[in-house]
């Protein structure tokens, strides 16, 4: 699925050039209606998995807890809770990406009854692993006690049917990232609106014909989707008692229109991001910007490390009212069959609210905390840490994106399947009249259609 893998802490799904190392979106709000979670399940009775652990080593010391994931700072947050104290051992476990084999390794663990205690769960998996009991509730772990700490729309993400299913550790709003020494000397501002996105990138063109205001992937199936929930999208709909799908809403064609405009006019480049002919873009300044969440400079200070301090960051442009999506992160979450769970929490609590485990990831992510309250702690560790943030007021633009994102988007109950759909319809549709419209109507058809074979109650 990759051509190249990204070091920063969040794993986007669907995205046709880089594994993302993490984020993702909503699910389902704990304030909606209680049978979501017998409308995962309807889909998926055959799936139920035992709940039988390992046994651990002999007492004496520490309790040893295994802790899988795949992002970027995973094995610092490790040994930076080990070295807090002393009665609980994170051993880590590096694990392949969620998509490209760490999800199917943790179904099998599960399955085989010999799970390991934490796991790392994106966004969009929790409905799934909810359904096929991969993943416990958290509630008898006092997890409630959590919510006032994060956005609506981030706690929604973990709470289907009432009970809390995993902790939010990251999350992504979209931003613009932009050359801030390019715009300076061309005198461009960061646009403010998708209209004057368009303007500006006709302008670019104008002013240089190798270049362009922007690369957007054109098989990241989680940026266009990031795109519809800033709109005011909602692809999914559990609250009838049903599983309502639309993406061909007036929202999410209307932003594909936009895009689909732009694509017609060349006005940006279609093409996979951190390719070998992206990254050229980049270093050569034929690529000017962006859209993008706070997790992205890890890749840039990958990929094109003499660029530092060449970088602004914005809000990304708007539709009119100020709205961001959400493109990316990441939860910790308790796989059915943990041998020690409340070790296991204790962990997930301090990576989750701790400054201590800010500081620990700064040096190599710059995933941005869910917890609101560790922003000023993440905003001086970030900026210490990371020579693309110091100056770029990146830390005060996430944050307004962050308050900003709707608390109403759900994610479907199998988005592995519904984001390698969503990619490859449009990997053949994008830069063609109206393909990405057509991409998101057939999407929409696939989807009713695999939810209804697999027993789900679906609605259009």
């Amino acid at each position: 699925m990759t051509s190249c893998t990204c070091i920063d802490s969040c794993a986007v799904l669907g995205q046709g050039a880089v594994a993302h190392a993490t984020e993702g979106a909503a699910v389902v709000s704990h304030r909606r209606n209680p049978t979501v979670r017998g409308l995962l399940a309807a889909g998926l009775a055959t799936a139920v998995l035992t709940s039988c652990g390992l046994s651990d080593s002999a007492g004496g010391g520490p309790t040893t807890i295994t802790f899988w994931s795949w992002t970027s700072g995973s094995e610092q947050l490790a040994d930076g809770f080990n070295a807090s104290q002393d009665d609980i051992h994170v051993v880590f476990e590096q694990i392949p990406a969620g998509t490209s084999g760490g999800y199917s390794k943790m179904y099998n663990a599960v399955r085989a009854g010999k799970s390991p205690d934490v796991v790392n769960v994106e966004y969009p998996q929790v409905p799934a692993f909810v359904a096929h009991e991969v993943i416990q509730p958290l509630d008898e772990y006092g997890v409630e006690d959590l919510r006032g700490q994060y956005p609506e729309w981030a706690w929604n993400q973990v709470a289907l049917g009432g009970e809390i299913h995993a902790v939010p550790i990251n999350m992504a709003p979209q931003i613009l990232l932009y050359r801030a020494d390019i715009f300076e000397e061309r005198g461009y501002e960061p646009p403010a609106t998708w209209p004057e996105f368009r303007d500006l990138a006709e302008r670019v063109r104008a002013d240089d014909e190798d270049a362009v205001l922007a690369t957007v992937s054109n098989t990241d199936a989680s940026l266009f989707a990031g795109f519809a929930w800033q709109a005011g999208a909602t692809w999914f709909d559990t609250s009838s008692g049903v599983w309502q799908v639309d993406s061909t809403d007036e929202a999410s064609m209307s932003m594909a229109r936009y895009w689909d405009e732009i694509a017609a006019d060349d006005l940006v480049n279609m093409e996979p991001v951190f390719a070998e002919k992206h990254i050229a873009d980049l270093q050569q300044g034929r690529s000017l910007a962006m859209i993008a969440a706070p997790w992205m400079l890890g890749n840039l200070s990958r990929f094109v490390p003499d660029l530092a301090g060449s970088w602004g960051a914005a809000p990304i442009p708007t539709w009119g009212d100020t709205a961001a999506g959400n493109y990316g992160g990441s939860t910790f979450a308790l796989p059915m069959g943990a041998e020690h769970p409340e070790e296991a929490m204790e962990f997930a609590r301090w990576v989750a609210t701790s400054p201590d485990a800010v500081a620990a990831a700064a040096p190599v992510s710059a995933a941005m905390p869910a917890n609101s309250t560790l922003f000023d702690s993440w905003r001086t560790e970030l900026e210490a840490a990371n020579p693309y943030v110091q100056g770029m007021g990146l830390p005060e633009v996430a944050l307004a994106a962050a308050e900003s994102v709707p608390p109403s988007w759900e994610w479907g109950p199998d988005m592995t399947d519904g984001f390698a759909r969503l990619m490859d319809e449009m990997s053949t549709s994008v830069g063609e009249p109206g393909g990405i419209e057509r991409a998101l109507r057939r999407w929409q058809d696939g989807t009713v259609e695999q939810l209804r074979l697999r027993g789900f109650d679906v609605n259009t």
